[in-house]
């Protein structure tokens, strides 16, 4: 299902029904158990943060998490700003959960909008980046 969203014309996309794909998102912690692996997961405005960059101008942006759909760019991009996090969580977004994405930035980043504990409960790997 598609909607467009705002005058960035985001178009917002449910997981296809019988398909589920992986993604990669920048973690602070290895744990899942830990509250900091569960913020880990939540948008910046969640978590009572400024907007920056795109998120200034775009509101649902900043209402959603980053994520690759490359573990190879998530790996980068956690080396090149190190206060994101020191490991990549590998999260199989399945349809019927309530994942909403939509493909942000460059071609291989997506922003997600979704319950941070359905997204923990949707980890099926954790490896430092």
């Amino acid at each position: 299902m598609r909607k467009t969203v705002g005058p960035a014309r985001i178009v917002v996309l449910e997981v296809d029904p019988g398909r589920g794909f992986s993604v990669y998102r920048i973690v602070r912690s290895e744990y899942l158990d830990d509250p900091v692996f569960l913020n880990s997961l939540r948008s910046n405005y969640e978590l009572d943060h400024p907007p920056r960059g795109v998120e200034r101008s775009s509101t649902v942006i900043h209402m959603g998490v980053s994520a690759y759909i490359s573990e190879y760019l998530a790996q980068q991009t956690a080396q090149r700003w190190e206060k994101l996090g020191d490991y990549i969580a590998e999260v199989q977004l399945a349809p019927g959960r309530g994942f909403n994405f939509a493909y942000t930035g460059h071609p291989q980043h997506l922003t997600i909008w979704a319950d941070p504990v359905k997204l923990r409960e949707a980890v099926v790997g954790i490896r430092p980046a």
